[in-house]
């Protein structure tokens, strides 16, 4: 085994070979699969920063008259987490995991990216203010929000807000 950096490993040739020809079974794999070839070291600790009760914190970017279209529930409930992270508070002054309003438009639902957000159905906001995905409004905070910030978000609330009305 050879260590490049304390985040990757690459394995033996022999190991190597036999993983490929295991995965090989199940057709072509994909180049993010290559994690199964190389290696992660699982002992280096999240960047992520966490308050007290162990909840990741985040500072988000307010978009005023931007609203983020969730298209599922589990793109609401994710945003909902996110906002929670970030200290975001509905206009009434409660958290963000507090409702479930993805019900009311399904598909169609909007939510504010600023605090204070509300929402409402996507043709009240289409006309006046940007409409953008999750993934947008993911990629425009500084640090972006990524995949491996997210699993981490899930995780913490699945522990500790397993019945949070915003899952639905």
């Amino acid at each position: 085994m050879i260590t490049l950096n304390k985040s990757m490993i690459i394995l033996p040739h022999d190991e190597i070979i036999k993983k490929a020809k295991e995965r090989e079974k199940n057709g072509p794999f994909k180049l993010r699969e290559m994690d199964g070839f190389i290696g992660k070291n699982s002992s280096k600790k999240s960047d992520l920063r966490r308050d007290e009760n162990g909840r990741p914190i985040l500072s988000l970017k307010s978009l005023r008259d931007t609203y983020v279209n969730v298209f599922t529930q589990f793109d609401y409930d994710t945003l909902m987490q996110i906002y929670e992270c970030g200290n975001w508070e509905w206009q009434d002054g409660d958290t963000p995991t507090r409702y479930n309003a993805w019900t009311t438009y399904k598909g169609n639902t909007c939510i504010g990216a600023f605090e204070g957000f509300r929402y409402g159905e996507i043709q009240r906001f289409a006309e006046k203010s940007l409409i953008r995905t999750p993934q947008e409004f993911y990629d425009i905070q500084d640090p972006q929000i990524r995949d491996t910030t997210i699993k981490e978000i899930n995780k913490w609330f699945d522990t500790n807000k397993p019945n949070r009305r915003s899952k639905g």
